[in-house]
């Protein structure tokens, strides 16, 4: 295994930063984007670095980038990181064994939202040098407006990804809202919630993963009784994606190891 951490991805940006875990071997290796969830406004990449090990074990590598938070730019400049970080795995792909075709994205709350609307938008994205094969979001917003509306003391942090007052920003939520960027050739998605979760409510993933389906593409949603609003299992040593380990491998090994 090799790790290199605090590789520069977006020069000039200080949230410019990814770490890159690999399997040992010659590779290329599949490789999957876990992005860290803090409201869109906190956190880092090592919140999600838990995600790594079951990743690596699967012979996948592992990349975790921060991103530029709200607190300072609004959509879409998570969107455009995380699109920087896709274009600098198409640009790095040889020297650190990857391989660009195979690309999952997963993350957790903000980061399963940014997940699922990069993997959506990046099928479209004319002339890319990477193909993103699949989606994991875990506890994942899908609706941005029908989220203010189910828990409006959150809206501080819908109106600073929004860049201003909800109520005038209503186009800008449908672009950055997964639910209304669905289509055809989307890749395929396994969304996990949990049943208790009271911040992010389950019907955000069974929305969207009921979408996935009506427009022809493969997505189902585990739901996990009596987990909030987390991204790892409860009670397990050393923690486990939410929804399980075999679960989060047996999904990224069908559609990048598999397929």
């Amino acid at each position: 295994m090799t790790e290199n951490k605090n590789i520069v991805y977006r020069p000039g940006s200080d949230r410019g930063l990814l770490d890159l875990i690999t399997p040992a071997g010659p590779g290329p290796f599949p490789v999957v984007v876990c992005i860290h969830g803090g409201g869109w406004q906190d956190g880092t990449k090592e919140i999600i670095r838990d995600y790594a090990p079951f990743l690596v074990n699967a012979s996948i590598a592992a990349l975790l980038p921060n991103y530029r938070l709200t607190v300072t730019h609004p959509h879409p400049a998570q969107e455009e990181d995380l699109f920087a970080v896709l274009d600098w795995i198409a640009d790095n792909a040889r020297a650190h064994r990857l391989d660009a075709q195979r690309i999952g994205l997963t993350g957790a709350s903000a980061g399963a939202h940014l997940a699922a609307l990069v993997g959506l938008k990046a099928a479209r994205r004319a002339g890319a040098r990477y193909a993103v094969r699949c989606i994991l979001p875990v506890c994942g917003i899908s609706d941005v407006s029908l989220w203010l509306k189910q828990k409006p003391q959150y809206r501080q942090d819908v109106e600073a990804l929004l860049g201003g007052p909800a109520e005038e920003r209503g186009a800008v939520a449908r672009d950055c809202s997964p639910l209304f960027n669905v289509h055809a050739g989307a890749p395929p998605c396994l969304a996990v919630h949990g049943d208790a979760d009271d911040v992010v409510p389950l019907s955000q993933s069974t929305l969207f993963t009921e979408a996935l389906c009506k427009a022809g593409v493969a997505a189902e949603a585990i739901i996990v009784p009596g987990a909030d609003h987390t991204a790892f299992m409860p009670g397990t040593k050393p923690r486990e994606p939410l929804g399980g380990a075999n679960a989060f491998e047996g999904f990224f090994k069908k559609y990048l190891l598999n397929a």
